[in-house]
């Protein structure tokens, strides 16, 4: 559906449209009329859904440009995601002549102040981290009596316990009318609590209906017990991958790839939480300038960071919370564009990879080996060939065991069909090897027939 055919104000359309934004996503459609109407929602969807604007349109549609106050402030749980959210926003509302701020660490306290009526232009939109936003908006004075909207992004790491008291005195200091909650993976028992602690009037779950993004192509690796650093230098170098992200779990392991493959002269960019903010800042400026091609990173990149044209992913581990992995493979096929997500793993870590498979039967994974020199496709995770049907010794089977059935279950029933089953077996066992003799017969008298 076109955004034309919501009911928005003209020139936010032209605006959208200007910026290549013309057709509405689902979770969109499904938020856009309600959310217009001032409605509380939380909201969940898959990464690379198109959030950031399900909440960025009705937002900057619903402002009173008569009014000179803040009227929406949106809560990001990292710099990167609210720096990000800030540049979607410039971009639509320095169009509109609208002011809007960002408010994070890496600006100092008093540039965070100061930006909150540069020119004489008092922001309508806000937008920061938690921490920072008490620390400016709440303990300095600051009108917020305007704020009727608050937005929570990412909502289920903005409530973890580092977050949840911050969120909690911002709810209760500026009683928004209006609370729009998103998430992409939010279990089901924390998005009843959310429902009830921040006063929502509907749950959007768009989740339901499709969780895996179709553009993204899922593989597992066997590295064979090599390092993995050796394995990573060697797939790049078989795959030779146009823009690529790696996951680790662990920051050490994370600091250990990125030294490594400095050392071996191979450029690349590090993202993890360590970082100050300002340093994380700089490179992910550099990044998207297109100065590295390979980035290395900790799961604090995976949580709604959009880098445009990432190719493929590669997870050298997979994360203790499962649902992080699609954090990460959403780092790819974004925007109806082809990505691959490969996952490395070695046969002590089966339980963890089965895990994955079982609880994602909508997605179809393919498998590998990592060679030396080329990458080998195998059947299943474990290497070992999948156990073809055998549909003869099935039909041989349920004969025997209806020669042993009767309508009264009785005595000795069960051992019965034990035997039923294993003579079956057994004929079906001597018939292969009365027919591999007849055929190694044949062979034979037709090598005597040529003079062998």
């Amino acid at each position: 559906m076109n955004f034309s055919s919501y009911n928005l104000n003209k020139d936010l359309v032209n605006v959208l449209k200007e910026l290549g934004y013309v057709t509405a996503t689902p979770i969109q459609e499904a938020v856009l009329p309600k959310a217009l109407k001032g409605k509380s929602l939380i909201c969940k969807s898959e990464t690379g859904s198109g959030k950031t604007h399900a909440f960025l349109i009705p937002s900057i549609n619903n402002l009173d440009l008569n009014l000179d106050k803040i009227q929406v402030l949106i809560v990001s749980p990292t710099v990167e995601l609210a720096s990000q959210t800030y540049d979607f926003s410039k971009k639509i509302c320095e169009k509109l002549n609208i002011g809007v701020r960002l408010l994070t660490s890496g600006i100092t306290k008093q540039e965070n102040l100061s930006s909150l009526a540069y020119d004489n232009i008092q922001p309508k939109i806000v937008i920061g981290t938690p921490g920072r936003v008490e620390d400016v908006l709440l303990k300095n004075n600051v009108d917020i009596t305007g704020i009727k909207t608050l937005i929570l992004d990412e909502c289920d790491m903005l409530l973890d316990e580092a977050y949840k008291g911050v969120i909690l005195n911002l709810l209760d200091v500026i009683r928004p009318k209006q609370r729009l909650i998103f998430t992409a993976t939010m279990k089901n028992h924390l998005i009843s609590d959310t429902y009830k602690f921040v006063g929502a009037e509907e749950i959007i779950d768009i989740n339901k209906k499709d969780k895996v993004n179709h553009n993204v192509s899922h593989h597992f690796v066997n590295l064979k017990h090599k390092d993995v650093v050796e394995s990573l230098v060697n797939f790049l170098n078989i795959t030779n991958p146009y823009y690529t992200l790696v996951f680790a779990s662990q920051k050490t392991q994370v600091e250990k790839i990125y030294n490594a493959l400095n050392y071996k002269g191979i450029k690349c960019a590090l993202i993890n939480g360590d970082m100050e903010s300002r340093e994380r800042k700089i490179t992910m400026r550099r990044i998207r300038n297109g100065e590295f091609n390979l980035v290395i990173c900790s799961d604090i990149a995976s949580r709604g960071i959009d880098l445009e044209d990432v190719s493929t992913v590669i997870s050298i581990d997979l994360p203790t919370d499962l649902d992080y992995y699609y954090h990460r493979a959403g780092r790819t096929g974004r925007n109806n564009k082809k990505g691959d997500s490969y996952i490395f793993f070695n046969d002590d870590n089966m339980s963890l990879v089965n895990k994955l498979i079982e609880k994602n039967k909508n997605i179809s994974f393919d498998y590998y080996v990592l060679r030396s020199d080329s990458l080998k496709k195998v059947e299943t995770a474990s290497g070992k060939k999948k156990q073809e049907k055998n549909e003869v010794l099935e039909a041989k089977i349920r004969k025997e065991i209806s020669k042993v059935r009767s309508k009264k279950v009785k005595p000795g029933y069960k051992k019965k069909v034990k035997v039923a089953v294993k003579k079956a077996k057994a004929q079906h066992k001597q018939e292969i090897i009365k027919k591999n003799l007849r055929e190694k017969r044949k062979e034979n008298s037709l090598k005597g027939g040529y003079g062998n």
